[in-house]
């Protein structure tokens, strides 16, 4: 079977941005598509080894870390070194799920004697386009969707923690699930976000305010600005964007506590640094949780 450079440095091309575009997708970053190019650009340089016998030491494990950190930082944002390490090991995760993926669906569909028509070599073997799109599309799922549902359900109980919101020397204990899905920030601060229900955290503001967060901010936007206008808590209120199943782009209620004090491993962490997202329906069936905690309050 002869193999054409140009052929395999398009296919690795493809398969980079790809999986670059499916990190962002999953962790919610900001997808900057020049970026993700630059960094599918970068990974294929290991190419060059495979051509010439002087540059073999690309094709090596160190040089292909070394790769993808510098795909991380070019495609990327990051805040922080906890989120470099989220990141790269979602890119890591990923590559190898795509990977497995489309073998597992080649063997298991028994795909080896079909054409090589529309298909695309994988390793020398002839794998179909359409392959490479269910991986992706599975691992997308996956790891977005059904991963953090399993997450939730085999460790909850461990992940609940007691929290006490203090605003305007009124205060509120609400119990909270740690939740790895959780990525929401403040785009003003940037603190991380402590989604509340209503409910849980409506004694501590007058009546006014607890009709405009019960119809949420797309109904009230108007009435949200008078009444945080003429409000001694105008500075406190937060519109926070977020992204949900069946819904791209949605806005969120929140405000700036006076601090949270987190009770967590036999540990008390109080933070300033934090923002209550309001949610008007009910989180847990159960009644096990009203909260969602952000992990990094806790790291």
């Amino acid at each position: 079977m002869i193999l054409y450079f140009d052929v395999v440095l398009f296919i690795n091309l493809i398969m980079n941005y790809v999986i670059l575009y499916l990190v962002a997708l999953i962790l919610n970053k900001e997808k900057v598509y020049y970026k993700l190019f630059l960094g599918a650009v970068l990974g294929c340089i290991f190419l060059i080894g495979m051509v010439y016998p002087k540059f073999a030491f690309l094709t090596k494990l160190p040089s292909k870390i070394i790769l993808s950190i510098a795909m991380v930082f070019i495609s990327f944002s990051t805040k922080n070194i906890r989120d470099f390490l989220k990141t790269i090991s979602f890119l890591y995760i990923i590559s190898f799920m795509m990977g497995g993926g489309v073998l597992a669906f080649f063997f298991l569909l028994n795909l080896q004697e079909s054409s090589l028509i529309n298909n695309i070599i994988f390793n020398s073997i002839s794998i179909p386009w359409w392959i490479l799109l269910v991986s992706a599309f599975t691992v997308f799922v996956f790891l977005k969707y059904i991963w953090p549902i399993i997450y939730r359900i085999l460790s909850k109980d461990a992940l609940l923690v007691l929290i006490t919101i203090v605003l305007d020397e009124k205060t509120t204990e609400v119990t909270a699930l740690i939740d790895t899905g959780n990525d929401l920030f403040d785009p003003i601060s940037n603190y991380p976000v402590i989604i509340v229900e209503l409910n849980a955290v409506k004694n501590i503001f007058g009546m006014d305010f607890d009709v405009v967060f019960e119809e949420g901010i797309e109904k009230n936007l108007a009435a949200i600005s008078e009444l945080a206008a003429n409000s001694k808590w105008a500075s406190r209120f937060r519109v926070i964007p977020f992204e949900s199943i069946g819904r791209n782009k949605g806005l969120m209620l929140g405000f700036k506590p006076d601090s949270v004090t987190i009770k967590y491993d036999k540990k008390i962490l109080t933070t300033k640094d934090a923002v209550i997202g309001i949610y008007q329906k009910t989180l847990s069936h159960e009644g096990t949780y009203r909260a969602l905690l952000n992990p990094i309050l806790i790291n």
